[in-house]
Protein backbone atom coordinates (compact mmCIF):
# COMPACT_ATOMS: atom_id res chain seq x y z
CA UNK A 1 0.00 0.00 0.00
CA UNK A 2 1.41 3.43 -0.77
CA UNK A 3 0.39 5.96 1.34
CA UNK A 4 0.70 9.90 0.66
CA UNK A 5 0.01 12.60 3.64
CA UNK A 6 -0.60 15.61 2.69
CA UNK A 7 -0.50 18.23 5.60
CA UNK A 8 0.79 22.02 6.57
CA UNK A 9 2.08 20.30 9.81
CA UNK A 10 4.55 17.38 10.56
CA UNK A 11 7.61 17.22 13.19
CA UNK A 12 9.76 18.39 14.74
CA UNK A 13 6.95 20.88 15.08
CA UNK A 14 5.16 19.98 18.11
CA UNK A 15 1.19 19.36 18.50
CA UNK A 16 -1.54 17.35 18.04
CA UNK A 17 -1.89 17.14 14.12
CA UNK A 18 2.07 16.69 14.12
CA UNK A 19 2.25 14.08 16.59
CA UNK A 20 -1.37 12.48 15.22
CA UNK A 21 0.01 11.96 11.61
CA UNK A 22 4.00 11.33 12.67
CA UNK A 23 2.38 8.18 14.96
CA UNK A 24 0.32 7.12 12.38
CA UNK A 25 3.44 6.77 9.47
CA UNK A 26 4.99 5.16 12.16
CA UNK A 27 2.87 2.33 12.71
CA UNK A 28 1.61 2.04 8.73
CA UNK A 29 5.10 1.96 8.26
CA UNK A 30 5.56 -1.04 10.33
CA UNK A 31 2.26 -2.55 8.80
CA UNK A 32 4.66 -2.55 5.31
CA UNK A 33 2.67 0.51 4.17
CA UNK A 34 5.21 2.27 2.02
CA UNK A 35 4.84 6.14 2.81
CA UNK A 36 5.36 9.98 1.93
CA UNK A 37 4.60 12.60 3.38
CA UNK A 38 4.29 16.19 1.92
CA UNK A 39 4.70 19.06 3.79
CA UNK A 40 5.52 22.87 4.84
CA UNK A 41 9.18 23.77 6.49
CA UNK A 42 9.07 23.48 9.98
CA UNK A 43 7.63 26.83 11.32
CA UNK A 44 4.77 26.32 14.17
CA UNK A 45 4.22 27.78 16.55
CA UNK A 46 6.59 30.40 16.47
CA UNK A 47 6.18 31.68 13.01
CA UNK A 48 10.23 31.18 11.95
CA UNK A 49 11.23 28.71 10.04
CA UNK A 50 13.42 26.06 12.48
CA UNK A 51 17.41 26.28 11.67
CA UNK A 52 18.65 24.03 9.15
CA UNK A 53 15.63 24.77 6.77
CA UNK A 54 15.87 28.02 6.52
CA UNK A 55 16.68 29.58 2.73
CA UNK A 56 15.97 26.40 1.26
CA UNK A 57 12.65 25.67 -1.59
CA UNK A 58 12.96 22.04 -0.99
CA UNK A 59 14.01 19.54 1.10
CA UNK A 60 13.83 15.44 1.21
CA UNK A 61 15.07 13.70 4.36
CA UNK A 62 13.74 10.44 6.07
CA UNK A 63 12.24 10.68 9.76
CA UNK A 64 11.72 7.08 11.18
CA UNK A 65 11.81 5.39 7.82
CA UNK A 66 9.45 7.82 6.42
CA UNK A 67 10.37 9.69 3.80
CA UNK A 68 9.44 13.52 4.02
CA UNK A 69 9.24 16.26 1.44
CA UNK A 70 9.02 19.74 2.39
CA UNK A 71 8.26 22.66 0.61
CA UNK A 72 9.17 26.42 1.55
CA UNK A 73 6.13 28.29 2.96
CA UNK A 74 5.74 31.93 4.03
CA UNK A 75 5.62 31.51 7.89
CA UNK A 76 3.40 33.68 10.29
CA UNK A 77 1.87 33.00 13.82
CA UNK A 78 -0.12 36.21 13.75
CA UNK A 79 -3.77 35.60 14.46
CA UNK A 80 -4.63 38.24 11.97
CA UNK A 81 -6.92 36.51 8.77
CA UNK A 82 -4.52 38.26 6.09
CA UNK A 83 -1.02 37.20 7.34
CA UNK A 84 -2.37 33.79 7.83
CA UNK A 85 -3.76 33.57 4.68
CA UNK A 86 -1.37 34.56 2.77
CA UNK A 87 1.06 31.85 4.66
CA UNK A 88 -1.88 29.15 3.75
CA UNK A 89 -1.90 29.83 -0.02
CA UNK A 90 2.06 29.94 0.09
CA UNK A 91 2.33 26.40 1.26
CA UNK A 92 -0.37 25.19 -1.22
CA UNK A 93 0.89 27.08 -3.71
CA UNK A 94 4.76 25.23 -3.54
CA UNK A 95 3.31 21.76 -2.23
CA UNK A 96 2.29 21.49 -6.08
CA UNK A 97 4.93 23.36 -8.13
CA UNK A 98 7.99 22.10 -6.06
CA UNK A 99 6.47 19.30 -3.86
CA UNK A 100 5.44 16.59 -6.67
CA UNK A 101 8.75 15.90 -9.05
CA UNK A 102 9.25 12.37 -8.24
CA UNK A 103 6.27 11.57 -6.08
CA UNK A 104 5.21 8.88 -8.35
CA UNK A 105 1.81 6.84 -8.27
CA UNK A 106 -0.16 6.05 -4.82
CA UNK A 107 -3.00 4.30 -3.48
CA UNK A 108 -4.74 6.82 -1.10
CA UNK A 109 -3.65 10.46 0.01
CA UNK A 110 -4.75 11.60 3.39
CA UNK A 111 -5.97 15.41 3.51
CA UNK A 112 -5.27 17.40 6.87
CA UNK A 113 -7.24 19.84 7.53
CA UNK A 114 -7.22 22.28 8.75
CA UNK A 115 -6.06 24.85 6.88
CA UNK A 116 -8.76 24.60 4.55
CA UNK A 117 -6.91 26.32 2.09
CA UNK A 118 -4.87 23.89 0.83
CA UNK A 119 -7.43 21.57 -0.23
CA UNK A 120 -7.79 22.63 -3.78
CA UNK A 121 -4.24 21.47 -4.10
CA UNK A 122 -4.56 18.49 -1.82
CA UNK A 123 -7.39 17.24 -4.57
CA UNK A 124 -4.93 18.53 -7.58
CA UNK A 125 -2.30 16.59 -5.97
CA UNK A 126 -4.01 13.05 -4.93
CA UNK A 127 -5.78 13.25 -9.01
CA UNK A 128 -1.65 13.99 -10.23
CA UNK A 129 -0.78 10.87 -8.41
CA UNK A 130 -4.07 9.04 -9.40
CA UNK A 131 -4.97 8.31 -5.36
CA UNK A 132 -7.79 8.09 -3.80
CA UNK A 133 -8.10 10.69 -1.18
CA UNK A 134 -8.91 10.42 2.80
CA UNK A 135 -9.86 13.77 3.98
CA UNK A 136 -8.69 13.93 7.70
CA UNK A 137 -10.65 17.01 9.46
CA UNK A 138 -9.01 17.91 13.30
CA UNK A 139 -11.02 20.78 13.69
CA UNK A 140 -14.10 21.79 12.02
CA UNK A 141 -13.43 24.58 10.38
CA UNK A 142 -14.66 27.59 9.49
CA UNK A 143 -17.30 26.82 12.60
CA UNK A 144 -14.97 26.53 15.22
CA UNK A 145 -13.75 30.16 13.80
CA UNK A 146 -16.85 31.91 14.35
CA UNK A 147 -17.49 30.35 17.44
CA UNK A 148 -14.21 31.50 19.42
CA UNK A 149 -15.18 34.89 17.36
CA UNK A 150 -12.17 34.90 14.73
CA UNK A 151 -14.61 34.41 11.40
CA UNK A 152 -17.54 36.90 10.90
CA UNK A 153 -19.25 37.72 7.67
CA UNK A 154 -17.59 38.32 4.82
CA UNK A 155 -15.56 37.13 1.58
CA UNK A 156 -13.39 34.89 3.59
CA UNK A 157 -15.60 33.24 5.25
CA UNK A 158 -17.72 32.33 2.52
CA UNK A 159 -15.04 31.45 0.84
CA UNK A 160 -14.31 28.46 3.86
CA UNK A 161 -17.71 26.88 3.54
CA UNK A 162 -16.93 26.81 0.09
CA UNK A 163 -13.82 24.99 0.28
CA UNK A 164 -15.63 23.13 3.32
CA UNK A 165 -18.04 21.35 0.93
CA UNK A 166 -15.12 21.12 -1.71
CA UNK A 167 -13.68 19.14 -0.05
CA UNK A 168 -16.02 16.60 1.60
CA UNK A 169 -17.14 16.47 -1.83
CA UNK A 170 -13.94 15.51 -3.80
CA UNK A 171 -12.40 13.35 -0.69
CA UNK A 172 -13.81 9.35 -1.48
CA UNK A 173 -13.53 9.65 2.39
CA UNK A 174 -14.22 12.07 5.52
CA UNK A 175 -12.68 11.39 8.78
CA UNK A 176 -13.65 12.84 11.82
CA UNK A 177 -11.47 12.75 15.21
CA UNK A 178 -15.10 11.85 17.88
CA UNK A 179 -18.04 10.68 17.01
CA UNK A 180 -19.64 13.90 18.31
CA UNK A 181 -17.87 15.91 15.19
CA UNK A 182 -19.13 12.72 12.24
CA UNK A 183 -22.20 13.26 13.49
CA UNK A 184 -22.31 17.17 13.34
CA UNK A 185 -20.79 16.39 9.56
CA UNK A 186 -23.54 14.01 8.67
CA UNK A 187 -26.84 16.14 9.76
CA UNK A 188 -25.19 18.97 7.94
CA UNK A 189 -23.92 16.78 4.41
CA UNK A 190 -26.58 13.93 4.40
CA UNK A 191 -25.88 13.13 1.32
CA UNK A 192 -22.43 12.15 2.25
CA UNK A 193 -23.27 10.22 5.47
CA UNK A 194 -21.96 6.67 3.87
CA UNK A 195 -18.48 8.71 3.46
CA UNK A 196 -17.76 9.92 7.03
CA UNK A 197 -15.87 7.87 9.64
CA UNK A 198 -13.84 8.34 12.65
CA UNK A 199 -10.55 8.37 12.83
CA UNK A 200 -9.36 8.77 16.65
CA UNK A 201 -6.83 10.85 18.21
CA UNK A 202 -4.43 8.45 20.57
CA UNK A 203 -2.10 7.97 23.08
CA UNK A 204 1.19 5.76 23.20
CA UNK A 205 0.75 4.23 26.32
CA UNK A 206 4.07 2.66 26.71
CA UNK A 207 5.34 6.48 26.25
CA UNK A 208 2.69 8.08 28.42
CA UNK A 209 2.95 6.18 31.58
CA UNK A 210 1.71 6.84 35.69
CA UNK A 211 5.22 5.28 36.54
CA UNK A 212 6.85 8.13 35.38
CA UNK A 213 6.15 10.61 37.96
CA UNK A 214 9.18 11.88 39.32
CA UNK A 215 9.60 14.34 43.00
CA UNK A 216 12.69 15.59 40.80
CA UNK A 217 10.69 17.24 38.17
CA UNK A 218 7.93 18.29 40.32
CA UNK A 219 10.24 20.27 42.46
CA UNK A 220 11.66 21.89 38.71
CA UNK A 221 7.97 22.73 38.22
CA UNK A 222 7.92 24.45 41.43
CA UNK A 223 6.02 22.34 43.68
CA UNK A 224 7.39 21.28 47.01
CA UNK A 225 6.49 18.18 48.97
CA UNK A 226 2.72 17.90 49.86
CA UNK A 227 2.11 20.87 47.26
CA UNK A 228 -1.06 20.22 44.68
CA UNK A 229 0.28 20.84 41.17
CA UNK A 230 -1.86 22.09 38.33
CA UNK A 231 -0.22 21.72 34.79
CA UNK A 232 -1.27 23.03 31.20
CA UNK A 233 1.14 21.86 28.80
CA UNK A 234 0.37 22.96 24.71
CA UNK A 235 0.13 25.74 22.44
CA UNK A 236 -0.69 29.14 24.06
CA UNK A 237 -2.96 29.83 22.06
CA UNK A 238 -6.27 31.80 20.91
CA UNK A 239 -8.80 29.56 21.02
CA UNK A 240 -7.29 27.63 24.50
CA UNK A 241 -8.65 30.62 25.95
CA UNK A 242 -5.79 30.50 29.09
CA UNK A 243 -6.59 33.84 30.34
CA UNK A 244 -8.60 31.45 32.75
CA UNK A 245 -5.59 29.42 33.92
CA UNK A 246 -4.02 33.29 35.35
CA UNK A 247 -7.70 33.75 36.70
CA UNK A 248 -7.69 30.84 38.88
CA UNK A 249 -4.30 31.16 39.92
CA UNK A 250 -5.13 34.72 41.23
CA UNK A 251 -7.88 32.92 43.08
CA UNK A 252 -6.03 30.46 44.84
CA UNK A 253 -3.30 32.73 45.90
CA UNK A 254 -4.72 32.11 49.75
CA UNK A 255 -4.00 28.14 48.99
CA UNK A 256 -0.22 28.20 49.00
CA UNK A 257 -0.20 23.85 48.65
CA UNK A 258 -1.80 24.53 45.24
CA UNK A 259 0.99 25.65 42.20
CA UNK A 260 0.33 26.11 38.72
CA UNK A 261 2.83 25.47 35.99
CA UNK A 262 1.98 26.57 32.26
CA UNK A 263 4.31 25.22 29.70
CA UNK A 264 4.63 25.65 25.79
CA UNK A 265 4.71 28.26 23.17
CA UNK A 266 2.40 30.17 21.32
CA UNK A 267 0.74 34.06 20.11
CA UNK A 268 -0.93 34.51 23.65
CA UNK A 269 2.16 33.29 25.55
CA UNK A 270 4.06 36.37 26.43
CA UNK A 271 0.81 38.72 26.96
CA UNK A 272 -0.12 36.00 29.84
CA UNK A 273 3.25 36.29 31.55
CA UNK A 274 2.90 39.95 31.79
CA UNK A 275 -0.82 39.60 32.62
CA UNK A 276 0.03 37.75 35.85
CA UNK A 277 3.36 39.39 36.42
CA UNK A 278 0.97 42.68 36.82
CA UNK A 279 -1.60 40.73 39.14
CA UNK A 280 1.62 39.55 41.31
CA UNK A 281 0.76 36.63 41.30
CA UNK A 282 3.44 34.00 42.46
CA UNK A 283 1.96 30.45 42.66
CA UNK A 284 2.06 30.46 38.60
CA UNK A 285 5.40 29.60 36.60
CA UNK A 286 5.54 29.81 33.06
CA UNK A 287 8.29 27.46 31.32
CA UNK A 288 9.02 27.17 27.44
CA UNK A 289 8.25 24.56 25.54
CA UNK A 290 9.93 21.32 26.48
CA UNK A 291 11.22 18.61 23.60
CA UNK A 292 8.73 15.44 23.37
CA UNK A 293 11.18 13.25 25.11
CA UNK A 294 10.28 14.81 28.57
CA UNK A 295 6.81 15.29 28.67
CA UNK A 296 5.26 12.27 29.25
CA UNK A 297 7.44 12.49 32.98
CA UNK A 298 6.53 15.58 33.11
CA UNK A 299 3.08 14.90 32.45
CA UNK A 300 3.06 11.92 34.85
CA UNK A 301 4.55 14.35 37.69
CA UNK A 302 1.31 16.67 37.64
CA UNK A 303 -1.45 16.12 39.80
CA UNK A 304 -4.02 17.65 37.18
CA UNK A 305 -3.87 18.31 33.42
CA UNK A 306 -6.03 21.17 32.58
CA UNK A 307 -7.76 20.67 29.21
CA UNK A 308 -8.87 24.59 28.38
CA UNK A 309 -10.92 25.77 25.97
CA UNK A 310 -11.82 29.14 25.09
CA UNK A 311 -15.72 28.79 24.46
CA UNK A 312 -18.03 25.53 24.12
CA UNK A 313 -16.62 23.92 21.25
CA UNK A 314 -19.44 20.59 20.60
CA UNK A 315 -17.39 18.95 18.15
CA UNK A 316 -13.70 19.16 19.35
CA UNK A 317 -12.07 16.37 21.49
CA UNK A 318 -8.69 17.97 22.33
CA UNK A 319 -6.05 15.46 21.81
CA UNK A 320 -3.92 16.55 25.13
CA UNK A 321 -6.45 14.69 27.05
CA UNK A 322 -5.35 11.36 25.85
CA UNK A 323 -1.80 11.72 27.32
CA UNK A 324 -3.29 13.23 30.44
CA UNK A 325 -5.75 9.80 30.76
CA UNK A 326 -2.13 7.66 30.11
CA UNK A 327 -0.54 9.29 32.56
CA UNK A 328 -2.63 8.50 35.44
CA UNK A 329 -3.16 12.47 35.92
CA UNK A 330 -7.03 13.48 36.37
CA UNK A 331 -7.83 15.91 33.29
CA UNK A 332 -9.89 19.34 34.16
CA UNK A 333 -11.38 19.53 30.90
CA UNK A 334 -13.80 22.73 29.24
CA UNK A 335 -17.70 21.90 28.97
CA UNK A 336 -19.00 21.66 25.98
CA UNK A 337 -16.32 19.57 23.93
CA UNK A 338 -16.37 15.87 23.50
CA UNK A 339 -13.74 15.59 25.97
CA UNK A 340 -16.44 16.34 28.78
CA UNK A 341 -18.84 13.53 27.61
CA UNK A 342 -16.01 11.17 27.46
CA UNK A 343 -13.94 12.02 31.40
CA UNK A 344 -17.52 12.38 33.05
CA UNK A 345 -19.01 9.13 31.94
CA UNK A 346 -16.32 7.12 32.95
CA UNK A 347 -15.53 8.97 36.42
CA UNK A 348 -11.71 9.82 34.60
CA UNK A 349 -11.78 13.31 35.24
CA UNK A 350 -13.56 16.90 36.01
CA UNK A 351 -14.89 19.79 34.37
CA UNK A 352 -15.45 23.35 34.37
CA UNK A 353 -17.46 25.60 32.06
CA UNK A 354 -14.94 27.67 29.62
CA UNK A 355 -14.18 31.40 30.63
CA UNK A 356 -15.06 30.21 34.63
CA UNK A 357 -12.44 31.26 36.73
CA UNK A 358 -14.22 30.48 40.01
CA UNK A 359 -16.11 26.95 38.78
CA UNK A 360 -12.09 26.27 38.00
CA UNK A 361 -10.78 26.86 41.05
CA UNK A 362 -13.74 25.06 42.56
CA UNK A 363 -12.38 22.05 40.92
CA UNK A 364 -9.11 21.94 41.40
CA UNK A 365 -9.30 23.01 45.17
CA UNK A 366 -12.07 19.86 45.28
CA UNK A 367 -9.39 17.13 43.54
CA UNK A 368 -6.40 18.94 45.95
CA UNK A 369 -8.97 18.44 48.75
CA UNK A 370 -10.16 14.92 48.64
CA UNK A 371 -7.22 12.45 47.98
CA UNK A 372 -9.34 9.25 47.57
CA UNK A 373 -11.40 11.17 45.16
CA UNK A 374 -7.98 11.88 43.41
CA UNK A 375 -6.80 8.32 43.17
CA UNK A 376 -10.05 6.93 42.03
CA UNK A 377 -10.19 9.08 38.96
CA UNK A 378 -6.09 8.44 38.59
CA UNK A 379 -7.38 4.69 38.31
CA UNK A 380 -9.94 5.27 35.73
CA UNK A 381 -7.96 7.58 33.73
CA UNK A 382 -5.09 4.91 32.94
CA UNK A 383 -7.97 2.22 31.92
CA UNK A 384 -9.51 4.34 29.92
CA UNK A 385 -6.93 5.39 27.88
CA UNK A 386 -6.16 1.97 27.05
CA UNK A 387 -9.49 2.46 24.32
CA UNK A 388 -6.99 4.60 22.57
CA UNK A 389 -3.76 2.97 22.19
CA UNK A 390 -2.22 4.32 18.83
CA UNK A 391 -1.56 0.50 18.42
CA UNK A 392 -5.41 -0.31 18.07
CA UNK A 393 -5.88 2.82 16.31
CA UNK A 394 -3.57 2.35 13.80
CA UNK A 395 -5.21 -1.01 12.70
CA UNK A 396 -8.67 0.69 12.46
CA UNK A 397 -7.10 3.56 10.16
CA UNK A 398 -6.01 0.68 7.84
CA UNK A 399 -8.96 -0.98 7.82
CA UNK A 400 -10.04 2.51 6.45
CA UNK A 401 -7.33 3.54 4.13
CA UNK A 402 -7.53 -0.12 2.52
CA UNK A 403 -11.40 0.42 2.20
CA UNK A 404 -10.76 3.96 0.33
CA UNK A 405 -8.31 2.14 -1.84
CA UNK A 406 -10.36 -0.57 -3.15
CA UNK A 407 -13.74 1.76 -3.73
CA UNK A 408 -15.12 -0.56 -1.08
CA UNK A 409 -17.55 0.38 1.90
CA UNK A 410 -16.09 2.08 5.00
CA UNK A 411 -16.05 -0.17 8.02
CA UNK A 412 -18.17 0.38 11.20
CA UNK A 413 -15.30 1.96 13.62
CA UNK A 414 -16.02 2.08 17.10
CA UNK A 415 -14.63 4.93 19.20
Amino acid sequence: MKLLIFSQYYPPEMGAPQARLSELAKHLRKMNYEITVLTAMPNYPTGRIFKGYRGKLRVTEELDGIRVVRTCIWPSKSSKILPRLISYISFAFTSVVLGLWGLGKYDVVLIESPPLFILPSGILIKRLVRANAIMMVADVWPECLIQTGHASDGLALKMMFWLEKFGYNHCQAVALTNPGARDHIRNRFPHLCNKITVISNGVDVNMFRPELRSDDIRRQLGAAEGDFLVGYCGLHGIAQGLDVVVEAAKKLTGRPNIKFVMIGDGPTKERLAAKAKELGIRNLLFLDKKPKSEMPAILASLDTSLITLKVRYPQTMPSKVYEALASGVPPIVAKGCQAEALVMSNNAGSSYEPGDADELAKVIVELADNKELWNRIRQNATRLSNRFDRNILAKRTAEIIEAVAQNRSLPDIEW
